[in-house]
């Protein structure tokens, strides 16, 4: 079943036969965290590749005095400090889920293997990094041209679970304080017909 997702996953990306992500579940595991688990705690290296199976997560950073958002992720996604997993050095940010969560984890040294098995592991190196990589950027685009409420709605539509975030992480990762966020659903709220109520 793991590698029936994996394949789901991926498929957009590359379409391997099911037989490679077989072998691919064989070297990992499925755990069940509570909420609020930290997968990797900031200034230390990250040891594993986890992919959310079902819940969220994210990746924080300590900014003066709370933690700022700086990416997410949920059923069928990414969740790591993949810098940090690359490069196996600490880096300051820390990996938490945001609820009770089944996560597929791979050891680096694990993942390592994937590497020495041809263009397999090339692939799947290749496209986490490229995942990665348009998320920031399209990220960043978004923050320079467009409101925030116009963040939140194309949020809403494209990252499923991401309205049960919470409200600090949200708000920190659409670029704007708590109570802005607040006005924006009472706004969004308001704008829905009276037989959705």
């Amino acid at each position: 079943m793991i590698a029936e997702q994996l394949k789901k996953i991926f498929d957009p990306f590359v379409c391997l036969n099911i037989q490679v992500w077989e072998n691919f579940e064989q070297l990992g595991i499925v755990e069940n965290f509570t909420k609020e688990t930290i997968l990797k705690a900031s200034n230390t290296t990250e040891k594993y590749l986890n992919i959310i199976l079902k819940g969220s997560g994210g990746n924080l950073i300590w900014n003066k005095n709370n933690f700022v958002c700086i990416d997410c992720a949920f059923e069928n996604e990414f969740l790591c400090d993949y810098m940090s997993f690359t490069l196996q050095k600490p880096t300051p940010i820390e990996v938490r889920l945001f609820d009770d969560a089944t996560v597929f984890r791979i050891s680096h040294q694990n993942f390592q293997q994937t590497l020495q098995n041809g263009n397999f592991g090339e692939k799947i190196t290749r496209l986490v990094a490229e995942a990665s990589f348009i998320d920031k950027q399209l990220q960043q685009i978004d923050l320079l041209t467009k409101t925030a409420k116009e963040r939140y709605v194309e949020q809403l539509q494209i990252r499923k679970g991401i309205e049960k975030m919470p409200l600090k992480y949200l708000a920190s990762y659409l670029g704007i304080t708590p109570q802005s966020l607040s006005r924006i659903r009472a706004e969004k709220i308001k704008e829905l017909p009276n037989d959705n109520y």
